[in-house]
């Protein structure tokens, strides 16, 4: 009997010619790595050096853009209500300006992750990076709806799938950006590596998240060190997982 939950096939091997550093999406796949979740935190820790600021004010581009499109809806929104739009019209409208924030917002905030990565390989990084990966949108919003669409029908079903899927494919969008893979190549490298340490990375992402919500407290200026310490202990276990391309760290 086969098993409902299997993915189709796909063709995860890497390209003839490239080279990475840390792991490989051939080894992620055979599970030939090897991630201590823990000291991958403190080694993040360690990191921050020379990151934060740059980080947040990637973080605050990322924002300002969001925010000035939400306006702009919302400008358009009045006049087209001002003026007696069509219910339908109004409707339409909305869908397409939630999917072109959407679109906007996916590759800024991939783009962070590989401020990260760069940053924990000591390579020079900038805030203006957040705009360097919008050439990745279409595969990006492809995959941001493939994987929901799965995560939810999981959801459906017996629950359990889709909170397994939810984690499974966190590194989907990252590797569609830093490796180039097509969108069901992502999808199913992340699922199949992480897969092999997904209690592990689950409890990781708990323990960000609580350390997140601590920092939150004092009127979240725990913040300042917890979001970017959070986005490099993500970039170097993807880094151990995946390695890094040496394109994605040539300046």
């Amino acid at each position: 009997m086969s098993d409902i939950y299997a993915a189709p096939t796909a063709d995860l091997s890497r390209q003839p010619g490239t080279e990475s550093v840390g792991g490989n999406v051939d080894d992620a796949l055979a599970g030939n790595f090897e991630v201590n979740m823990l000291q991958t935190l403190g080694e993040a820790w360690r990191g921050l050096k020379g990151f934060k600021l740059k980080c947040h004010i990637a973080l605050l581009l990322y924002f300002v853009v969001v925010v000035v499109l939400m306006v702009a809806a919302g400008v358009v929104a009045s006049v087209l209500g001002a003026t007696g739009a069509d219910p339908t019209v109004f409707g339409v409208f909305n869908v397409v300006m939630q999917l072109v924030v959407t679109a906007v917002m996916l590759p800024m905030g991939i783009a962070v992750m590989i401020m990260a990565m760069r940053h924990a390989n000591g390579s020079t990084v900038s805030a203006g990076e957040v705009f360097r990966h919008f050439g990745s949108i279409g595969k990006l919003v492809l995959c941001y709806i493939l994987q929901t669409l799965l995560i939810v029908i999981g959801l459906l079903l017996l629950v359990i799938p889709g909170l397994y899927l939810m984690f499974a494919y966190m590194y989907a969008m990252p590797l569609i950006v830093e490796k180039n893979l097509g969108v069901w190549q992502a999808l199913e490298a992340s699922r199949k590596a992480l897969t092999r340490v997904w209690f592990r990375f689950v409890g990781l992402l708990l323990l960000l998240g609580l350390i997140n919500l601590v920092a939150a407290i004092p009127l979240g200026l725990g913040w300042i060190w917890t979001i970017p310490w959070t986005l490099l202990a993500m970039a170097m276990v993807y880094q151990k997982i995946y390695g890094v391309e040496a394109q994605t760290l040539a300046d």
